[in-house]
């Protein structure tokens, strides 16, 4: 588990694609909450509820 998801994104390539690909505007909601996010699954589950919430 990383610290937080700056460092997970640092560390992980698959992780950093998967967040690139996501629209800015998730982005910026998902780096609000850099000290919550500290797993690969936390990130995942995280856009996923964002993605409901503003589907």
């Amino acid at each position: 588990m990383y610290r937080n998801l700056h460092e997970l994104l640092m560390d992980s390539d698959s992780t950093r694609q998967y967040f690139m690909k996501l629209p800015v505007q998730i982005q910026l909601t998902v780096h609000d909450q850099n000290d919550n996010i500290r797993t690969a699954e936390e990130l995942r589950r995280y856009v996923d509820h964002m993605t409901k919430i503003k589907g």
